[in-house]
């Protein structure tokens, strides 16, 4: 079944789609979570939703932003709400929020029971009472004198920011998460061993919670499509694939049926109408994929040194040259999801600098002699295991792009099978 019937969505459809949220979710409140409107109404001040993460029946957490126009945004910009069952938990977050001198917003509390017992909680803090990140993110701004911006803020997890010191010195990413950012440095060190053209990772302070790199270019591939520097980055990956996985520092992948399976399950819950669809593509690559003829570098099963999330928006432009960042997937697994991962990001875009980026980054993946792989199968994937994005992110058209994005992993699979080789 193809699906191509994507008209607007009217207020009976989607009161279906949020009542298949809290269904899922088996949650109060989440529905709330997702709407800038409703969002807004609870904190008293216009917000904007960034990316939500549901624990079905223990909790829900979702990060936004004030709506700052062109401007990032400082810590005070940013917060969290969430829905939470446990005592224990609700406990925490306000002990935690406290040693911080933040306080906790109690928005509702759900019946018959108070939070903490049966019932369920509503209630927000800023980036600074996350009872997970506040404590690492206080450590590392005491280290930095000058202007934050926040770039991103996944709650719980991890904090990206740009800061720009207050007297003479360049701006400076600054990544903060819950965990050793260790494997970062490491990874960076290494593919600048290799010759690879990534930026420095360098520790903040000594917990190893938060890591620094420079602010580099002028942009990135995404908004500055270049077909030179897409051929560049193709012959960059295919050096970064003849490393073997007894040479990589960092670990392995996540199985790509696995992340399948999963994401397969969740849109079935998501939008049921596209269960059955969203199976026969798994099915159709565990037979493509799972069964894949692979020579040269790859014969031993394909495992390789990958990038692990590898788009356009991953590469730095500026001068004519390239860095590409963000290695946290960095490791070991099949090469196919580098190459499918970059063709689905090209294919999203639907324009012709979309096929460009795809067409220039396989021609210099080819010409420097890369590994053979069934290109649109692994692109499916990777449509795939991104198609629940929308939802994540809280983009009110969540359900016509999520089902444009399985429609277009329904053409790639049905399209001639195309392979490095070809």
């Amino acid at each position: 079944m193809t699906m191509t019937d994507l008209h607007g969505i009217d207020d009976e459809a989607t009161a279906e789609l949020d009542e298949a949220t809290a269904e899922f979710a088996n949650l109060p409140y989440v529905t709330e979570l997702r709407s800038a409107e409703a969002l807004s109404q609870r904190l008293g001040f216009p917000v904007v939703p960034n990316r939500i993460r549901v624990k079905p029946g223990r909790n829900a957490i979702v990060s936004w932003s004030r709506e700052a126009g062109s401007r990032l945004g400082g810590l005070e910009d940013w917060g969290w709400t969430a829905v939470v069952t446990s005592a224990d938990k609700l406990v925490n977050i306000r002990r935690r929020a406290a040693r911080h001198d933040e306080t906790i917003t109690v928005h509702e509390c759900s019946e018959p029971r108070s939070a903490g017992a049966t019932g369920s909680v509503l209630l927000s803090g800023s980036v600074a009472a996350d009872s997970k990140l506040g404590k690492e993110t206080a450590r590392a701004i005491a280290r930095l004198n000058g202007e934050i911006d926040v770039i991103g803020y996944n709650p719980g997890r991890r904090v990206l920011l740009k800061h720009s010191p207050e007297h003479a010195g360049a701006p400076e990413f600054i990544r903060i998460g819950t965990r050793s950012q260790q494997h970062l440095v490491e990874t960076a060190k290494q593919w600048t061993d290799w010759g690879l053209p990534t930026l420095p990772v360098e520790p903040i302070g000594s917990k190893g919670t938060a890591v620094g790199s420079p602010w580099w270019g002028t942009g990135d591939l995404e908004t500055s499509p270049d077909l030179a520097v897409a051929e560049e980055v193709g012959v960059i990956i295919a050096e970064l694939h003849r490393h073997t996985p007894a040479e990589v520092v960092s670990g392995s992948s996540p199985s790509p049926f696995d992340q399948a399976e999963e994401t397969a399950t969740l849109l079935a819950q998501l939008l049921p109408e596209v269960g059955r669809s969203v199976q026969d593509i798994v099915r159709e690559l565990r037979q493509r994929i799972g069964n894949e003829p692979l020579t040269g570098a790859a014969a031993d099963g394909g495992a390789r040194a990958i990038h692990g999330d590898l788009s356009p928006d991953q590469v730095l432009v500026g001068h004519s040259e390239c860095r590409i960042i963000d290695l946290d997937r960095a490791g070991v697994g099949p090469v196919g999801m580098d190459l499918g991962r970059w063709v689905a990001a090209c294919r999203r875009r639907t324009d012709e600098e979309g096929t460009s980026l795809e067409a220039g980054f396989l021609d210099g993946y080819r010409a420097a002699g890369g590994v053979d792989v069934d290109v649109e199968a692994w692109a499916a994937w990777a449509m795939l295991v991104t198609a629940v994005e929308p939802w994540r992110t809280c983009r009110p058209d969540w359900q016509q792009a999520t089902m444009q994005t399985i429609n277009a992993a329904q053409q790639a699979l049905s399209a001639n099978a195309s392979r490095v080789s070809k």
